[in-house]
């Protein structure tokens, strides 16, 4: 593998870790601490967990927006109960963060493929034309890794629901990834025979809503913001540029 590629796959910021006997969830707790700050008893803001820390608490809020969901991380000082919302760092340069959690972002994944022993993450919405471009681009080049595709259709993109639906009735995933190339690689329209009613927001089968459901939630635990995201083995953000300049 392209030494180059590899050095882009390790972490890209040295991230303090936190133990897990530290996490709070216990849903009393957590409500003992949105009373500590006028800010986190806003209704768009809820506490999905917390982390003790000697002089405060890191804390995962999930805030609520019509554009949709997402995970933030903020600082709750133990002695003010001063609340701070963005990037903190202890004293070594290390990112304080709240852990993401690998579970909830492996029941987000479509399908995976390749046998390497590089993980690689990759979000797309098979409508976006900037995932066409990256899938084309990558086709063939990423069998030393192994690659595990979240399905993730953002909201402006009509058609995309119905992609993912005739996506996700593969058999498999050698049979998801196969239809997922159809249409990226060959523009394959098999899935309009899906739509019922253009006019309509297309209803997904149970199955697939129970699988949007998940991706929605891993796509949150990652941060995505857009479509194509690459995410390494430690959730990392990793460039799409560099990834195909270092495949070459």
């Amino acid at each position: 593998m392209n030494k180059a590629l590899c050095a882009l796959l390790a972490v890209m910021v040295c991230v303090c870790t936190v133990g897990a006997a530290d996490t709070i969830v216990d849903e009393a707790k957590l409500q003992a601490l949105k009373a500590k700050n006028v800010v986190l008893q806003d209704p768009v803001l809820s506490i999905k967990g917390a982390i003790e820390k000697p002089q405060s608490y890191i804390l995962k809020l999930e805030a609520q927006s019509a554009q949709g969901s997402q995970f933030i991380t903020a600082y709750l000082d133990k002695k003010t109960d001063e609340l701070y919302i963005g990037s903190a760092y202890d004293k070594e340069g290390n990112a304080m963060v709240y852990p993401q959690d690998a579970k909830i972002i492996s029941e987000g994944i479509a399908f995976s493929y390749g046998k390497g022993d590089e993980e690689l993450y990759i979000v797309m919405d098979p409508e976006c034309l900037y995932c066409n471009r990256f899938e084309k681009a990558v086709a063939g080049k990423l069998d030393d890794f192994k690659v595990h595709v979240i399905l993730f259709p953002l909201p402006f993109h009509q058609k995309a629901p119905a992609m993912i639906e005739w996506i996700m009735q593969g058999n498999d995933d050698a049979d998801k990834k196969a239809r997922f190339e159809e249409i990226m690689l060959k523009g394959s329209t098999h899935y309009e025979i899906l739509i019922k009613d253009a006019t309509k927001p297309f209803v997904y089968s149970s199955e697939t809503q129970a699988y949007i459901e998940k991706s929605n939630l891993a796509t949150m635990e990652l941060g995505v913001r857009g479509t194509p995201s690459i995410f390494n083995a430690e959730f990392m953000p990793v460039m799409q540029e560099e990834l195909l300049e270092g495949g070459e």
